[in-house]
C-alpha cells in the first residue's frame, strides 16, 4: 500500500541548539551536551559520546528523551542527516544539544517522532536532504532544505506497528552488542589476572589453588618470582620489546576512487583506517584477525581489532606474533593494557612510528602458556563471533526491511496494528 507524501515542514521544525564555549566543557556534569560526535553513521547514538557540560543554557536547548536530532555539519561524507533518539540516562538529568545539530520540534499532531527517525535511517532519505546531486564533502544541512523533504506519512496505528517492528530488531543488536561487550570484559579481566597481576603464581607461592582454575592449567604457572629489570616476574618467563617478538607493519594507502563506500559483489573486503571501516575493496592484505594502533592524526594510538580478509590503509599499523598469528588474540588484550602515549610523538601531527611502537616492553609467559591462553581465548572470541555475525545479519535484515516498511511495499499483518 502506497503511503500519502507529506512535506516534513508542516510537521516538524528544526532548530539549531547551544552555541558553547569550550571552557564550559568539563569531567563531570549532570548536564550532557549532544554533537555532532554523538551520531552513529547512518541513524543511532553513540553511547559515552555525550559532553558534560557546566555552562549556561536556554530550555529550548533541552531534549528530552525520545526527541530526534540531526547531524547538521559535516567535515568528511556519509554522517549528514543521520538521526539519532536521545536515550534514557542513569547517569544526566539533563541532555541539551549543540549548534552542530537539528532537534525536530513537533508542531502538528500526526507524525510519530519516532517514524521520522525510521524514515531518516534509510540512505535515500539521507542523501535526498544532505547532498541532493552532489558529492560535496564539505557541507552544512540548513533546517529549511530538512522542513522541504517530502517522505511518506501512514496513519498513526500503521506508524506505531512499524517502530514496533522495527524496534524488536533493534533490540535484539542491542543484545547482542551487550552480550559481546560482557564476553570481551570477561577476556579483559582473564589477562590482566594471569599475565599483568600474576595472581596464579602469587596463589601458588602461598600454597594455595589459583581461583576458578583447573590443575592442567595452573600446572603452566611457575610458584615463585625473579627479578627482572621492570622489577620481580614469574620466574622463566622474561622482558621483551614488540620489535623481538612481533612483526609490526603499516598499512598502505588507497584512493577514494579505489574503493565503494558500500559493499558489492566485487568489493567486500573492508578497507580499515585510523578510525574504523574507509569503505570496501576486492583486495586484501591480511587473511587473519590482527590488532590495529591508529598511527596518524587525532585518533593517533586508537585500538581496533582487524576483521579479516582486510585490507589496512596507511593511517593504521598492524601487529602480529613472529611465531604464531594465531596468538594475536593475547597481543589484543595486552595492548588494552598499555599506554600508547608513550610512544606517540609531535602534538600538532600526532604519529606512532614503528620503531617507537617497537620500543614497548611487556612481559612474556612461555609459549606453552600462550597458546592455551589463546585456546581459551578463541572459545569466546568464536561465541563473540557467532554473536557478531547474528548482528550483521540482522542489520542486513533491516537495511532491506525498513525501505519496504516505510514505502508501503509490505502489508504489514492486521493484528499487529492497534485499533
Amino acid at each position: 500500500m502506497a503511503y500519502k507524501q507529506v512535506r516534513l515542514g508542516d510537521y516538524f521544525k528544526f532548530e539549531k541548539g547551544l552555541g558553547y564555549k569550550g571552557e564550559f566543557l568539563a569531567e563531570e556534569s549532570d548536564v550532557a551536551l549532544i554533537g555532532m560526535d554523538s551520531h552513529e553513521e547512518g541513524g543511532g547514538y553513540k553511547e559515552g559520546s555525550e559532553k558534560p557540560y557546566i555552562g549556561p543554557f536556554k530550555p529550548e536547548h533541552v531534549s528530552e528523551v525520545g526527541d530526534v536530532i540531526f547531524a547538521a555539519t559535516e567535515q568528511g561524507f556519509g554522517l549528514l542527516a543521520s538521526p539519532l533518539m536521545v536515550p534514557e540516562s542513569d547517569k544526566y538529568q539533563t541532555y541539551i544539544h549543540s549548534h552542530h545539530v537539528l532537534k525536530a520540534f513537533p508542531i502538528k499532531e500526526g507524525f510519530l517522532p519516532e517514524y521520522l527517525y525510521n524514515i531518516f535511517r534509510i540512505e535515500r532519505y539521507r542523501s535526498r536532504a544532505a547532498y541532493g546531486d552532489t558529492g560535496t564533502t564539505v557541507r552544512a544541512l540548513p533546517s529549511e532544505v530538512l522542513e522541504e523533504q517530502i517522505v511518506p506519512l501512514p496513519d498513526l496505528p500503521t506508524q506505531q506497528a512499524i517502530n514496533d517492528l522495527i524496534s524488536m530488531i533493534d533490540q535484539q543488536i542491542a543484545n547482542n552488542k551487550a552480550l559481546s561487550k560482557s564476553l570481551e570484559t570477561l577476556a579483559q579481566v582473564m589477562f590482566k589476572s594471569w599475565f599483568i597481576d600474576f595472581d596464579p603464581v602469587h596463589a601458588k607461592s602461598k600454597g594455595d589453588k589459583p581461583f576458578g582454575m583447573d590443575e592442567a592449567t595452573a600446572a603452566l604457572f611457575p610458584s615463585t618470582f625473579e627479578k627482572s629489570e621492570i622489577g620481580e616476574i614469574p620466574r622463566g618467563w622474561r622482558v621483551v620489546s614488540l620489535n623481538e617478538v612481533c612483526d609490526i607493519r603499516q598499512g598502505r594507502y588507497l584512493s577514494p576512487n579505489q574503493m565503494d563506500l558500500i559493499p558489492t559483489e566485487a568489493a567486500r573486503v573492508p578497507v580499515i583506517g585510523g578510525n574504523g571501516i574507509l569503505g570496501f575493496t576486492s583486495k586484501s592484505t591480511f587473511e587473519f584477525p590482527v590488532p590495529l594502533i591508529t598511527c596518524r592524526g587525532s585518533k593517533c594510538g586508537l585500538l581496533q581489532w582487524g576483521a579479516y580478509p582486510s585490507w589496512i590503509s596507511n593511517n593504521a599499523m598492524a601487529v602480529t606474533f613472529k611465531h604464531n598469528p594465531r596468538d594475536n588474540g593475547f597481543l589484543m588484550q595486552l595492548f588494552k593494557t598499555l599506554n600508547f602515549d608513550d610512544v606517540i610523538t609531535g602534538s600538532a601531527q600526532p604519529q606512532i612510528t614503528i620503531t617507537h611502537l617497537g620500543t614497548l616492553e611487556f612481559v612474556m609467559p612461555p609459549f606453552e602458556l600462550l597458546s592455551h591462553f589463546t585456546n581459551t581465548l578463541n572459545s569466546s572470541q568464536d561465541l563473540i563471533e557467532s554473536v557478531n555475525l547474528s548482528s550483521r545479519t540482522l542489520d542486513d535484515l533491516l537495511s532491506s526491511i525498513l525501505p519496504n516498511l516505510i514505502d508501503g511495499k509490505i502489508d504489514i499483518p492486521k493484528e499487529l496494528i492497534a485499533s
